[in-house]
């Protein structure tokens, strides 16, 4: 029961990265602590948070592009704490991560159909678009839900089946290894655009 309240919350949060608000409360660095601290993991929540803030900040949205999502990440990382280390836990959170920016891709296409529904609605002179903002986000609460409960349980054969000393080792070797090349990219990428302004 606290799992499905903690990717429903997640998914309320996440609502912030795709059609409501854009308070910035579905970065994982927020996200991993609010997640953390609520499941019992406050300080791996947040360094698992800020660790794939690194990674995702790498990524640029540009156009039709999905990068991975997140939230996502965050709460199949945290919830996978309990059955495995935290360094595997973290990669097997960006995995869904990756996953869910094709789920992404296709909720985009989807929600198109609403868009020629509320240019109807603005036709007749109807401009109670509530129900049909309601509805999209609603859906992408439902969709967000579904993917990280099923992430979690599918994932969790692997993070018990992987969780040995020696994955124990790899992985947090691979860790260190990504936050030095996460650092390395975002300093050139800084560079770059500090070159920019000279």
């Amino acid at each position: 029961m606290k799992e499905i309240f903690l990717v429903i919350l997640a998914g309320l949060l996440n609502l912030d990265n795709v059609s409501a608000f854009q308070f910035l409360v579905s970065r994982p660095s927020f996200a991993g602590a609010v997640i953390g601290y609520l499941s019992g993991y406050p300080v791996q929540g947040f360094l698992i948070g800020m660790l794939l803030e690194l990674v995702i900040l790498d990524f640029t949205p540009v156009g039709g592009v999905t990068i991975p999502n997140g939230t996502v990440a965050v709460i199949v990382s945290v919830l996978l704490l309990p059955k495995t280390n935290p360094y595997l836990a973290f990669f097997l959170g960006l995995i869904a991560g990756e996953g869910y920016s094709y789920v992404e891709k296709y909720l985009r296409g989807f929600r198109n159909r609403f868009n020629s529904i509320c240019e109807n609605m603005i036709e007749r002179y109807d401009f109670n678009l509530w129900k049909i903002i309601a509805l999209s986000m609603i859906l992408d609460v439902i969709v967000f839900s579904l993917y990280s409960l099923i992430s979690v349980y599918i994932l969790s054969f692997f993070a018990i089946k992987l969780n040995t000393d020696y994955v124990f080792k790899v992985s947090q070797m691979a860790l260190i290894g990504t936050v030095f090349i996460t650092l390395t990219s975002l300093y050139f990428k800084f560079k770059t655009q500090v070159g920019k302004n000279d």
